[in-house]
């Protein structure tokens, strides 16, 4: 007489197993959570330079409306562009050139913007120019 055994099915994770899952997501947690603080860094980066280009853009409108910026170093030179100016004479003496950069996201565009000889702003991607304005 032949025996036959039944092999019983198995249902749910066995302890192993599970610890085996756990670990697998730990490893992957533990690669990739550093990486996500210098996303936050990279973020600030962009925001910062979108901010300089805006500031840039309403100097430079602003200046060939007619505007005479203050002289100084790049710090002055922003804050009368935050400020805001209208032009003396001509189509657009109605009409206010100033950048809306919020006043507490101001220090991070300084590295972005610089000062050439002549006296105007200008714009820097690397990040490369003096952090503090002045």
């Amino acid at each position: 007489m032949k025996m036959k055994f039944k092999m019983r099915r198995k249902r749910g994770l066995s302890l192993v197993e599970l610890l085996t899952v756990l670990m697998i997501i730990g490893l992957i947690a533990a690669l990739s959570i550093p990486h996500l603080g210098s996303l936050a860094g990279v973020a600030d980066d962009v925001k910062d330079k979108r901010n300089a280009q805006t500031i840039l853009l309403s100097y430079t409108t602003g200046a060939a409306a007619g505007i005479q910026w203050p002289a100084g170093d790049v710090a002055v030179k922003v804050t009368a562009v935050l400020a805001g100016q209208k032009p003396p004479t001509g189509v657009f003496a109605d009409t206010w050139f100033r950048a809306n950069v919020p006043a507490d996201e101001v220090d991070g565009t300084y590295r972005f913007l610089g000062k050439r000889a002549s006296g105007e702003l200008f714009f820097d991607p690397s990040g490369g120019q003096n952090a503090t304005g002045h």
